[in-house]
């Protein structure tokens, strides 16, 4: 989940990122395979959340092991492959905070908590309205235009959005305010993730900067979740297995195959690719967890990919989808 970002989530040496080159079709078929895989794997990640909340355990306390897990992860991955992702410089560091408390720990809670009172499907079509927000603060933050292709987007996605969370049914669309305030909370503060790594990526890598917000982000949930911890005492080793999987699967390991597919295929391709991640949450979460949507629900999920979409066939720049994430979400 890096050279100087412009447009796109990550540069690696090597990669597709910013060009033109022709491949060999199998080395592009690979690419797209693996941007199709990390997009399939951030789908499992409100699947997972639903399953761990069987057990009783609140969503603050499975956020801060998620995130600590990961950080940990990534930190021992680091000390063993690339020492110097380790630096920052030290007047860096409160920026640093910053961006683990708003991206990481608002986010990661607000997206759960989400999940947790609405469905793994609603929580992420909601969180796939990041785009439109990105575009808005990059506005007032860069002086970006808002553009007739952004407006189209706007209401083509807020209309989705509606339909989605039942807006065609008032009695439905109270039923759980809070679930889908949280909801749009969540792809606010993705927003400003996005928003923070054009500052962060401009001078560190991205694994510096997963790894960094990670870790604030971690301290800042365990100060939220301090007085809840004691659950974890209780966690039979069936959910330990599932919340080690949110961690490595849709945490890191999509990231990891996101970094690969951007070595054979082009960001704006990859970023394409990987807006298949609300469909297979939908389908996965119809699979596994039975959760069902109304015919103008579905209308409603398809319409915010194309919403979506509006703003990934323009020219890139920060208006990019939940996918093309330089951390996982």
């Amino acid at each position: 989940m890096a050279e100087p970002v412009s447009e796109g989530p990550i540069a690696v040496p090597g990669s597709s990122y910013g060009t033109e080159t022709h491949r060999p079709r199998r080395r592009t078929a690979l690419g797209y395979a693996l941007a199709f895989s990390a997009a399939v794997l951030w789908g499992t990640l409100g699947i997972f959340a639903v399953l761990i909340y069987r057990y009783s355990l609140d969503p603050v306390v499975l956020v801060t092991l998620r995130a600590g897990i990961a950080a940990l992860a990534l930190l021992i991955i680091l000390c063993v492959a690339d020492r110097s992702a380790l630096h920052v410089e030290l007047k860096d560091v409160p920026f640093f905070i910053a961006f683990g408390l708003f991206s990481v720990a608002l986010n990661y809670v607000s997206y759960f908590e989400a999940i947790a009172r609405t469905s793994a499907t609603t929580a992420v079509v909601l969180l796939y309205t990041s785009p439109i927000f990105v575009a808005i603060a990059a506005s007032f933050a860069f002086g970006e235009r808002i553009t007739a292709a952004k407006g189209i987007a706007f209401v083509v996605t807020l209309a989705g959005c509606l339909l989605v969370v039942g807006g065609y049914d008032s009695t439905r669309l109270v039923a759980d305010p809070e679930g889908v305030a949280l909801g749009i909370a969540a792809a606010v503060t993705y927003a400003s993730y996005t928003i923070l790594s054009k500052y962060s990526l401009a001078k560190y890598r991205s694994s510096t900067t997963v790894l960094y917000a990670l870790a604030f982000g971690s301290l800042f949930l365990i100060i939220f979740s301090a007085p809840r911890l004691g659950q974890i005492a209780s966690l039979p080793w069936r959910a330990w297995i599932l919340v080690a999987a949110v961690a490595l699967g849709p945490t890191l390991g999509s990231y990891a195959l996101y970094v690969g597919a951007l070595n054979y295929i082009e960001a704006s391709h990859a970023g394409i690719v990987c807006m298949a991640e609300p469909v297979a949450t939908g389908i996965l979460a119809y699979v596994i967890l039975g959760e069902r949507m109304e015919g103008l629900q579905v209308v409603g999920a398809i319409t915010v990919v194309l919403g979506v979409l509006i703003l990934q066939l323009r020219p890139r720049n920060l208006s990019q989808s939940p996918n093309d994430r330089s951390t996982p979400a």
